[in-house]
């Protein structure tokens, strides 16, 4: 479990791995409630007896912006609910919902939708403006009929992706899930409805329904490319690389000029460290797009990564001779790769070689300091991270941070404890210094003072989920207090869902308990997100708890390619015979 993503484990994250860009995205684009009108509206408008045309009209527009701008949102609301709700003028609904909603006057806004549904019952603007302010409400079922009502107008791609937008008004995610569940059923051949079910069943973890989703709506569109894509990402997504791999390539076959989709396994790939495959990729799109700057900066990356130090070299010259990369991007991206290729002498000279009035300077700083804890010369790692914390005193709370992480993997507690003891004279109410205290207390196996270490974080910050999390798998692992534990943790996840250590920590609150199958949705979800530490491990051990050893042994082989020194990945691969299959 990863109790939170610290300072120390994102920056140490980045000295490794590049941010790469996202190669493919759905966009969806478009003003739900723009006050001009469209064709199909204005088709539907009706004509109105002169008093409730223009001049009137214009009067309580006017009457209503100078409210706005008087912030008196109330009187400008006022000013003009009456003149919609009697005219009945499109623009007047329009106009005064908008003006409603920015005010955050959710019933009122409400309300206003209602008459203008009851206006233009036929209008699935008027539909889609009620049911936002309904989700907004947190109204489900209400909500729902509106969805209802706009779908058996037209039940076509736009309208669906409005409807799937505005479910991110409930925070419940499930909810958005259930509800395309049941619309998907009530529409049972409208593949657009189970696409969107697929998108919310992946954020929410829930892989298996992601993918029969997906499935579903291939057997009523078979040519919807994009389908097999996103169905292709979600089973990457939970380790079944193999058989994603599978579908991307059949989809290069019939697909030939789609670059796109060779970006997409790249990143697949990338994110299994699968090096060489995806340079093969990278050269076979470069073809298809010779010379485009990022493919090429891509190559270079790839090179260096898959620990050719020469072709890295020789690729990222290129980029510095065609003005792609500056001279210190050129020396930190080579310090970078003769690190990959375990060249550390050659990683010193280019990372010495960055001035220090570059934006990379204390970046290269930094990285030769964990060079030397890499080479276990902890002496010398520990006196350059004194001299950085004086030289960039701005970041001495985040060189101890650091420090501190390095000092604990490297199991040397007494020294990591010495670091603490000064960071805390210099910051005594610091939370991620009192967290990092925490870590390590546990990690040192005090799993009492640890205890009132995340008490002390508490105390002061009563609202800190992460360390009540922490604390609760604290209690889960180390001790036998379960049940406190559980309480601990439940309130966690149920009040930020999202975050990959909350969900690795339920999902194995609830393995612990027995609840073998919900475990694994919760586990699928935070490796998705998060694949360090014991989130991996955990993962494989659910996926065999579930019969699922074959997945469990492709996910972790595919891990000990990138982190091969995980102690959890280690423990557990040989706990269930898998390191012998490695």
């Amino acid at each position: 479990m990863i109790y939170a993503f610290s300072f120390a484990q994102r920056f140490g994250d980045s000295l490794f791995f590049l941010k790469r860009a996202a190669y493919s995205a759905l966009l969806l684009s478009g003003s739900l409630y723009a006050n001009t009108l469209t064709s199909q509206n204005a088709e539907k408008i009706p004509q109105v007896p002169a008093w409730q045309s223009s001049s009137h009209w214009l009067f309580n527009a006017l009457t209503s912006n100078f409210a706005k701008q008087a912030d008196d949102y109330q009187d400008a609301i006022r000013s003009i609910a009456d003149v919609a709700e009697q005219s009945k003028q499109y623009e007047a609904f329009n106009y005064t919902y908008d003006l409603a909603i920015s005010a955050l006057y959710i019933e009122r806004a409400a309300e206003i939708a209602r008459h203008w549904v009851a206006a233009y019952p036929q209008d699935s603007e008027a539909h889609l403006a009620l049911m936002r302010a309904l989700l907004m409400k947190n109204d489900v079922e209400s909500a729902y009929a509106e969805m209802l009502a706009v779908l058996s107008t037209d039940a076509g791609p736009q309208n669906i992706a409005q409807i799937s937008r505005l479910l991110s008004y409930l925070n419940d995610g499930n909810n958005r899930v259930s509800i395309l569940q049941r619309l998907s059923k009530a529409f049972p051949d409208n593949p657009f409805l189970y696409y969107y079910l697929g998108i919310h069943a992946s954020e929410q973890g829930q892989i298996d329904l992601a993918i029969d989703a997906f499935n579903h709506a291939l057997m009523i569109d078979k040519q919807w490319r994009q389908l097999e894509i996103m169905q292709a990402k979600a089973l990457s997504s939970i380790g079944a690389l193999k058989e994603a791999r599978h579908m991307m390539a059949n989809l290069r076959k019939r697909y030939p000029e789609d670059s796109s989709l060779l970006s997409t396994e790249i990143d697949m790939l990338v994110e299994y460290y699968q090096w060489e495959d995806a340079l093969e990729l990278a050269r076979r799109w470069d073809k298809n797009v010779p010379g485009e700057p990022r493919i090429q900066e891509l190559i270079a990356w790839l090179y260096a990564n898959s620990k050719n130090y020469a072709m890295a070299e020789k690729s990222y010259r290129y980029l510095l001779e065609h003005d792609i990369i500056e001279d210190s991007q050129f020396a930190f991206q080579m310090g970078q790769a003769a690190i990959a290729a375990g060249k550390n002498d050659a990683a010193r000279t280019w990372l010495q070689s960055i001035p220090a009035d570059s934006r990379l300077y204390m970046l290269a700083r930094q990285q030769q300091s964990l060079m030397l804890f890499e080479e276990k010369r902890i002496a010398q790692a520990q006196q350059a991270f004194a001299e950085m914390r004086k030289e960039f005193s701005d970041y001495a709370l985040e060189m101890y941070l650091v420090e501190i992480t390095q000092l604990d993997q490297a199991k040397k507690f007494a020294q990591a404890q010495a670091v603490l003891h000064a960071a805390l004279q210099d910051y005594p109410t610091q939370i991620d210094l009192l967290y990092a205290q925490a870590e390590h207390l546990s990690m040192s196996g005090d799993a009492a003072a640890a205890e009132s270490a995340y008490q002390e974080i508490l105390a002061l910050d009563a609202a800190n989920i992460d360390a009540l999390n922490a604390y609760g798998y604290l209690l889960l692992t180390q001790t036998e207090r379960r049940q406190e534990a559980a309480v601990m943790i439940e309130k966690a996840i149920a009040q930020y869902p999202d975050s990959p250590a909350i969900q690795d920590s339920y999902a194995w609150l609830l393995y612990r308990q027995g609840k073998s199958q919900e475990a694994l949705k919760w586990s699928q979800r935070a490796y998705a997100a998060y694949r360090k530490n014991e989130i991996a491990a955990h993962y494989v051990e659910i996926l065999a708890a579930n019969d699922k050893k074959d997945l469990a042994r492709e996910v972790y082989q595919n891990e000990m390619r990138g982190q091969p020194n995980n102690p959890h990945l280690i423990e557990i691969g040989q706990r269930l015979g898998l390191a012998d299959e490695h």
